[in-house]
């Protein structure tokens, strides 16, 4: 690929989910003794590239979902048939990366060059050994994308929030909205819709929201006022809870169909913000965005469109295309300005989700941007 331009001149290789021991010819998936296993705390995570622009709300889910597993001196940690889908950070101890040229290249934890993943940082990387016991963790490179791109949607509208007049009544409930892990599950296409599906309702201390045992459609975020949740046992009813601004309730009854554990009763006179969940349901519908194959986008450049790399600042500095325009997504409403109307764009990333994302967000405002499918 002449068109690319990298810290090395070697052929770009992934790295995938899986960690593998005995030999490169016969990968063995290594589980892990859950008694040796230790978790991954938050300050370790933002120590890398790119979680290192992921927002705490996020880091917090990693970092209750993975665990740090532990490779032993000369165990072959990853090769290149798995090596494909998944990020292989290097916390601590030193690996050595056998290059696609046969060159092994040793690593050390804490040094620049296990920032990124050892798949992002030796694209031509081959196989990985452990030169002494070391500590590692891989993430599947899809569910992290599609991490990142809510969290910098997501980012991209609070910028827009604290910039426009127009939002400064809602920018707090709608900013709480945007770190739900409910709403984390709806496509980053759909976030600016969410807010449209949201009907305001003003309610009066002592009123009863929703009734415990009853069947629940709605789910509200309080957007003035104080409410308190209360529980019947023995027929006799206890508060168990006081809800502030910004406090979200019945999420429940947008994914399951289940009645209500609890009863919220208004404590003061405010505003909720409901959502209904036919509504909820038709925002997880994603909708779909044509995507050009590796030789179409290259052709595509050659006719005079221009390369778009939507990943963060460190990823592009490590490499990326010649004479890429960089739109890091944080920043799309911002960068975006700079862009030619006039002019075709094919983005990329890593998996090909952000670059789906921005292509269909700024195709909205009028740019002519495809996404470049599984980069």
């Amino acid at each position: 690929m002449a068109s690319y331009r990298s810290k090395n001149s070697h052929g770009r290789y992934f790295i995938t989910d899986g960690l593998i021991n005995k030999s490169i010819d016969n990968p063995i998936p290594l589980l892990g003794n859950p008694d040796t296993l230790n978790a991954i705390s938050i300050d370790i995570l933002r120590s890398f590239v790119p979680l290192n622009i992921l927002s705490d709300d996020h880091l917090k889910t990693i970092s209750r979902s993975n665990e740090m597993d532990l490779a032993v001196q000369g165990q072959c940690v990853a090769n290149a048939e798995i090596l494909r889908d998944s990020h292989l950070f290097l916390v601590s101890g030193s690996v050595d990366v056998e290059l696609d040229d046969g060159q092994p290249l040793r690593i050390c934890g804490g040094t620049e060059n296990s920032h990124l993943s050892l798949g992002d940082s030796f694209p031509a990387a081959v196989s990985v050994t452990a030169v002494e016991d070391c500590q590692i963790f891989l993430l599947n490179r899809s569910k992290l994308d599609a991490m990142l791109c809510w969290d910098q949607v997501a980012k991209t509208l609070a910028l827009d929030f604290s910039a426009n007049r127009h939002f400064d009544e809602d920018a707090s409930w709608m900013n709480t909205l945007l770190r739900s892990n409910l709403f984390h599950k709806i496509p980053p296409y759909n976030v600016k819709l969410i807010f449209d599906r949201f009907e305001a309702r003003v309610v009066e201390a002592g009123e009863v929201i929703v009734h415990e045992g009853e069947q629940g459609d709605i789910c509200y975020l309080i957007k003035e006022g104080c409410a308190h949740v209360s529980c019947e046992h023995n027929a006799e009813s206890t508060v168990v809870a006081e809800l502030t601004p910004g406090r979200c309730f019945g999420e429940d009854a947008l994914l399951n169909k289940t009645t209500r554990n609890a009863t919220v009763t208004m404590k003061t006179n405010g505003v909720l913000m409901g959502l209904h969940k036919r509504d909820f349901l038709a925002l997880m519908n994603e909708p779909k965005v044509a995507t050009l194959n590796i030789e179409e986008a290259v052709k595509t450049v050659a006719d005079g469109a221009r390369w778009l790399d939507v990943r963060s600042q460190q990823e592009y500095e490590n490499d990326h295309r010649a004479d890429a325009f960089h739109l890091p997504m944080h920043l799309m409403s911002l960068k975006s300005r700079l862009m030619d109307a006039n002019t075709r764009y094919v983005a990329y990333c890593s998996t090909g989700r952000r670059a789906s994302t921005v292509a269909y967000l700024l195709n909205q405002q009028g740019f002519n941007v495809q996404p470049l499918a599984g980069h």
